[in-house]
């Protein structure tokens, strides 16, 4: 198997070389099919695009442009950051991961530099990036969330990771943590509903007895999910790490398929949750910015799975994963109980970034209007 860098390079060729075999190269607008009858946002009439190959790319000073966002070159031809007061985004030629404000974000498909341009993929710039840089160009942005659902990962005969030395097992730790952070939301003023109150069986591939989680959410007019999970990768124990997740979006692959003999798990039709990619996107970036900041964990990045917990959601949804299991200094925070209240309240705060937000890009009501009066 080529080596990660490499196999990068080799995409990035071999797309140049469709252009070169006859693949129409120049401004086009998007062909993209939709899938399920789920909207796929339209990308914005100012910005135009390439195809390079089968994938439609955005070149980087268009965005720049439309962002109202200047770019420099940190390495001539291989990196390039875009950049105002407050944001900073740097990318990589050939590389799917970008530092965004400092925390680690990794792209559907690698950056691109063709015939001295660089490019990112049309999704990746609709469906995330642009909800990460300029959330107010956002269309139709959804109400501040009132009704929150939590996701204790697994129950009942499935323990999910486990620390078997120290006795830990993650379907305890995740449902104590959701009980944490339901009385920390419910003190904001949100409503919220739990997947699980208790340890027992839910199923995401919807057997007779089981009930789905994305269902229960759904039932519930819930305004967004997330799921709370703990990581492991046994054999190894020295991987630490916070990590969160969204629905992989239609016509890329997930993160785990960019891995070494992991075959191409690309999906042709929208899920439900994608009609909510860009505010996936942006609840993710809320949630990773306080999990980290509070645990000082490693970030190990913003990635997308094709999680049936996320799938059929009718909001937007995110899976955080904030430490290791696998890892006894880090399964030693989660058994201990400060340990979980601090992963609760990070999440709380990260929610509640996230809502502020989206109450902020809400339409200004009109002013009222006092009506003349006329005197004889």
């Amino acid at each position: 198997m080529l080596p990660a860098a490499l196999r990068f390079a080799l995409l990035a060729s071999l797309c140049w070389a469709a252009t070169a075999w006859g693949q129409p190269e120049g401004r086009t607008a998007p062909t993209r099919p939709e899938g399920n009858g789920a909207p796929v946002p339209a990308r914005p009439a100012s910005l135009p695009g390439i195809r390079l190959g089968p994938v439609e790319y955005v070149a980087m000073q268009d965005v720049a442009t439309l962002v109202r966002m200047k770019t420099a070159w940190q390495e001539k031809e291989r990196r390039l950051t875009l950049f105002d007061a407050g944001t900073r985004a740097e990318f990589e030629a050939g590389s799917r991961e970008v530092s965004l404000n400092g925390l680690r974000l990794f792209l559907g498909m690698p950056a691109l530099l063709h015939n001295g341009t660089f490019y990112v993929s049309q999704i990746d710039f609709e469906r995330m990036l642009l909800a990460q840089l300029r959330p107010a160009l956002l269309a139709a942005p959804p109400p501040r969330p009132r009704v929150i659902a939590i996701d204790p990962g697994h129950g009942g005969t499935d323990n999910g990771m486990e620390n078997k030395k120290l006795g830990l097992k993650e379907k305890i730790l995740t449902l104590d943590v959701a009980l944490r952070l339901q009385r920390l939301l419910v003190a904001r003023g949100f409503k919220v509903v739990l997947t699980r109150t208790e340890d027992r069986q839910l199923a995401p591939d919807k057997p007779t007895d089981f009930q789905r989680r994305d269902e229960i959410a759904n039932r519930a007019g819930s305004d967004l999910l997330v799921s709370i999970h703990f990581n492991s990768l046994y054999p190894d124990t020295k991987t630490t790490g916070t990590e969160s997740y969204v629905f992989t979006r239609q016509f890329q692959r997930s993160d785990r398929a960019w891995g070494a003999l992991e075959k191409d798990d690309t999906e042709r039709e929208a899920a439900p949750v994608n009609r909510y990619d860009a505010w996936s996107a942006l609840l993710r970036e809320n949630l990773q910015r306080e999990v980290l900041g509070s645990l000082k964990t490693v970030d190990r990045g913003q990635k997308t799975m094709h999680s049936l917990v996320l799938k059929g959601l009718a909001c937007p949804g995110v899976l955080v994963e904030s430490v290791f299991l696998s890892n006894d200094a880090e399964a030693n925070r989660a058994a201990a109980e400060a340990g979980r209240q601090q992963i609760a309240e990070a999440i709380a705060r990260g929610i509640s970034a996230y809502a502020d937000t989206v109450a902020a890009l809400q339409p200004k009501p009109p002013a009222a209007t006092v009506p003349s009066s006329s005197h004889p």
